[in-house]
């Protein structure tokens, strides 16, 4: 077995998830009668519930505090992730894997823990994991490598030990610049696919595809 240990990403990697933040906006805006398109992404870069609602509701001089915008979607969110969220197919033969040849496992995400601990316990993948990261409640991101050797070190592992599984390009480059072993997967949120591919280790359209013997 090549690897000692094995870090996750959430969104896009273990759940098929990213469609509910990149229409959560729209969404809002459209329960208050605003109907426009906005790209954050494009705007922002990647950022929190709470930034997000700073903006809109400043772009768009909305008549709602902060605290209640965040109210609303939250209860928007906690709804998809504790009832709709599905896996992304071909993860769980990977997890399997791992679990039967004693690879402990992580995940880092920029989710909130009260979204991400519910979810993981309804698809049926709490037991995997030995300990999951939430950037948010952590103040950090995965744009610098600590947040990866903090999990690492508590999955007993080094970086050079472990394998990262994500879906977005800057975090695949963050694990990959920092000695980590990189398997990327594709989803629809990702606008430089090509790039990702050319970044991983090892790039594939669904988890179905990647072979099991490279773990």
């Amino acid at each position: 077995m090549k690897f000692k240990a094995a870090i996750f990403d959430l969104d896009g990697t273990l759940l098929d998830s990213m469609s509910i933040w990149s229409n959560l906006c729209r969404e809002f805006l459209l329960r208050h009668g605003v109907d426009e398109e906005i790209d954050l992404d494009g705007k922002l870069g990647v950022i929190s519930i709470h930034n997000a609602l700073e903006y809109v509701i400043r772009e768009f001089a909305m008549d709602i505090s902060l605290e209640a915008a965040y109210a609303e979607t939250w209860q928007i969110v906690e709804q998809f992730y504790h009832s709709k969220a599905q896996l992304k197919p071909g993860i769980k033969r990977i997890l399997d894997h791992l679990y039967k040849n004693d690879i402990p496992c992580g995940v880092i995400t920029a989710t909130e823990s009260g979204l991400v601990i519910p979810a993981l316990e309804r698809v049926g993948l709490s037991g995997y994991f030995k300990s999951v990261f939430s950037c948010s409640e952590m103040q950090t991101s995965k744009r610098t490598p600590e947040v990866f050797f903090k999990m690492s070190r508590t999955l007993g592992a080094e970086p050079a030990e472990t394998i990262v599984f994500e879906d977005a390009l800057y975090a695949a480059a963050t694990a990959k610049n920092a000695g980590y072993t990189v398997a990327a997967v594709y989803d629809c949120s990702e606008k430089d696919p090509l790039k990702l591919q050319q970044t991983a280790d090892w790039y594939c359209k669904s988890w179905t595809e990647l072979p099991l013997e490279v773990l």
